[in-house]
Formats: structure tokens, sequence, C-alpha cells
């Protein structure tokens, strides 16, 4: 049948039912305020479904599902007390070019083997995340906006393996894209941006392929691999984010080749808590803080990096952490190239570290304070004391020119090589830092704070 300009309204099943391989035509028709579902489309179900207005019904706008395939386009669908499109069941479909906003739950909903085409579509606004692909969905996403969305933009978790491919993701309120519980597929040329949280972020078993990508604004760090998660990313550009650019933490172990990570606000790469992970001939560079960060028990593999003109060092490694570190090139770092705190010994093959501007160490030797080069914002790594005379805590760290100065004669400790910044020189002692002549300013410590890690709901 054919059905144009139909004011299809506050039906208690759907307002349109579609089955048995019928293939209607519904244009320009207003589907609204059902008390289930707008559109039901099921039993292997077709139909042509143009620039119709679907809003405000109880259930989804659009259901497709058992084989069904169906072409929806042009459409806005909105309002819906739920979701927009809800696609399950083995559900196929093209969805195209519709304008999807302000719905309850996910814009594009895709589950139990359900794998249609989602083109050119505006997903935004929505109260929950903007496309949600789980219990093994798949489906081809491509060329769409997600923006604007309370949740995630795009979540893929419980074994679902899509492809998403050349989209516009940002300005969401938590993160970008998020992979959890064992969900997989292909990110491949998407810009994500301007996300509250991580642009990307990847945990629990997920494994992921995450290439030639622009992710970028996050305020919350580029990509956050936690809690056993992987990943592949090769070929991404991932940069000016207020946190780092890639973590690595909690027993994670991606892969990352061939990438650029450059003017991150924070690190290059900060690894933590265990954090694993082999990096191979990425570029990092003119990232704020250290261009590889490494701590807390970390154990990570870099071949074939390079590290460079970042505003503190190269690679840090601290904290009871270690590395396997071949054949990477560490130069026109501010601090240093590499800084390795006590105890901390890599395995080392064939680096070249040169033309570092070594400022810690010209800083020391000049007999400035090094709070001089580091303010309350970054970590420089060299000697640090404490001052049992001034009665200092284990908390308090002074740099080896402000005990020389300021506490001559006292009685000192050393306590280890590591990162810190001198709190004498930043005026947090009880004694007046003798070296400081200049105004200090009111920086808060930015330590590479952790980051956010989403919820799901």
């Amino acid at each position: 049948g054919y059905f144009e300009k139909c004011d299809i309204h506050s039906n208690r099943i759907s307002g349109i039912e579609v089955k048995n391989q019928a293939n209607p035509t519904v244009v320009r028709c207003d589907i609204h305020h059902g008390q289930t579902g707008g559109i039901y489309i099921h039993e292997k179900g077709r139909g042509q479904f143009i620039e119709n207005r679907i809003f405000s019904n109880q259930f989804a706008g659009i259901w497709i599902t058992s084989q069904s395939d169906p072409t929806v386009r042009k459409n806005e669908i909105f309002s819906g007390q739920q979701g927009g499109v809800y696609v399950f069941g083995e559900g196929r479909g093209l969805i195209e070019q519709n304008n999807i906003y302000q719905n309850n739950l996910a814009g594009i909903q895709i589950r139990t083997g359900s794998d249609p085409i989602v083109r050119l579509n505006k997903i935004h606004s929505g109260y929950h995340g903007g496309i949600y692909v789980h219990e093994k969905g798949r489906g081809l996403i491509e060329e769409n906006e997600v923006y604007g969305n309370a949740l995630a933009g795009i979540w893929v978790t419980t074994g679902s393996c899509p492809i998403l491919r050349k989209n516009r993701i940002h300005s969401g309120k938590q993160v970008g894209v998020y992979f959890y519980d064992n969900g997989h597929g292909l990110l491949e040329e998407n810009d994500i941006f301007n996300h509250l949280y991580s642009g990307v972020q990847i945990r629990t078993g997920s494994n992921p392929k995450i290439t030639r990508n622009k992710i970028w604004g996050g305020q919350n760090g580029g990509v956050l691999v936690y809690n056993c998660g992987k990943g592949v990313l090769e070929d991404n550009e991932i940069f000016d984010n207020a946190m780092a650019g890639v973590w690595i933490k909690t027993e994670s172990n991606p892969v990352l080749r061939r990438n650029k990570i450059y003017d991150g606000r924070d690190g290059g790469i900060c690894i933590f808590n265990k954090g694993r992970g082999l990096l191979e001939d990425n570029e990092i560079y003119r990232n704020a803080q250290a261009g590889v960060l490494i701590s807390t028990d970390s154990n990570p593999i870099l071949r074939r990096n390079r590290i460079y003109k970042g505003r503190a060092a190269g690679i840090e490694i601290t904290n009871g952490a270690t590395a396997t570190l071949e054949g990477n090139h560490l130069f026109q770092n501010e601090f240093g190239g590499l800084c390795l705190a006590s105890d901390v010994r890599p395995v080392m093959r064939d680096n070249l570290i040169y033309d570092n501007h070594n400022a810690v160490d010209r800083t020391i030797a000049k007999g400035h304070c090094l709070f001089k080069i580091s303010s309350c914002t970054s970590f420089p790594m060299h000697d640090f004391y404490r001052c049992i005379s001034c009665n200092t805590t284990d908390r308090n760290a002074i740099c080896v020119n402000c005990i020389k100065s300021c506490h001559k004669g006292h009685n000192v400790e050393f306590v280890r090589h590591d990162r810190f910044f001198c709190d004498c020189g930043a005026g947090s002692l009880d004694r007046q830092c003798t070296l400081q002549s200049e105004t200090r300013d009111n920086d808060t410590v930015y330590d590479s704070a952790t980051p956010t890690e989403s919820e799901t709901t």
C-alpha cells in the first residue's frame, strides 16, 4: 500500500505494523503518541518509510526485528519515551538521513545479531546514549553525526562487533565511543572530539581495532584503556586533550602503532597500575608533561618511537615500574630524554637520546631552586630531600639547592631520586625560600590526575 500525509496517533498497539514480507510506502505521515511503538516491522517485513514525523511514542519510534529489512529515510524521530530506532532479533534495514533526537533511551539500539546500515543520520540531544550496540549486535555505521548526548555517543558491548566509519562524534556529556564487556569492532576514520570524558574508552576484555581516527578535545584525555582492556590503535592522530593523550592502566594491554600523539595539555601516554602495552613506531611530541610516563608497577614495551619537543621529559619511569625500551629516539625534550627514579632498571637496547635541553640539570648547576622551572604544574626528576630540623613530612620534597642554601646546617636526609616539585620553592614550608626572587604563581597541582571512568547505566 501507499500512505501519504496520514495522522496516525494514540493507538493501543503500534501505529503501523508491517510483517510477512509486506512492502508498503509511508511518506510524510505523522505517527505519534502510540501506547507502544510507532512503527513495528517484523517477520521479514520491508517497506519504505520516508519523510515522516515519528514522535512521543511510549516505546521506540521504530522497531525492526526478525530478519526485516526496511528503508527508513529522512524521517524526524524524536521525543520517544524509550529509544528512537530499535533493531533486534536479526533485524536489518537501511537507516539513512534521519534526524533522531531527544529520545529517553538510545537514539539507535542494535542488538541480538542485528546488522543494519546506519548512514548519514543526525543523532543528537538524547537523554541517554547516541547509538547502543550490544548482545552480539553488528551494523555498518558510517557518516553519521552523533553529538550532544547525555551518555556515550556510541556504546559497544557484550560481544558486539560493528563497523564505525567516517562518523563525527562530538560534544557529548560523557565518552565519545565506549567499548566494554567484550565489545569489539572497527573504529575507522572518525572525528571524535570535545567530550567531557575521554574520546574513546576501552575496558573489561574489549578488543577493538581503532585506526585513522582524529581524537581531540577530550576533557578527560584522548583514549582511556583500563580494567583489562585491549585494542589495536594504529595510525590515529590524538591531540589537544586536557589530560593524557592515551591512558593505559589496571592491567590493560593494548597495541599502539604509528600514532601521532601531540599537543596534549598533560602527558602523551600515561601507563599506571600494572598497565602494559606494546608501543611501536609512534610519534609523541609537544606534550606539556612527559612524552611517556610509566608508573605503579607497570611494564610496557616501547620500540622505535620518536619522542620529542616535550615540555618535560621524554620518558619517565617511577614508582616500582619498569619497561623494555628498544630503538627509541628521545630528543629535544625540555627536562631530559630518559628519567629513571631510584631503583628503576628498564631493559634497554639501541635507544638514541640526544639534543635534549636537560633543563633540570642546568637549573641545579646554576644553583637555582627546581621550582623555577616546574612551578606547581610539572614534576622534574632529581634528588629530593626532607628536612628533619624543619619537621617536614614524607609528603614534602626539597630540592638539593634549597637543602644547600635555605636549609644549610640543618639535619636533612636524602629521600630518593624521583619526580617532585620543590615545596621549599613553592612556599609551602614555614621557612621562606631564599632562592626564589620572582613572584610565585598560584597554579594548582596537576600530576596526570586519574581520569574519570564511565559508569554504564
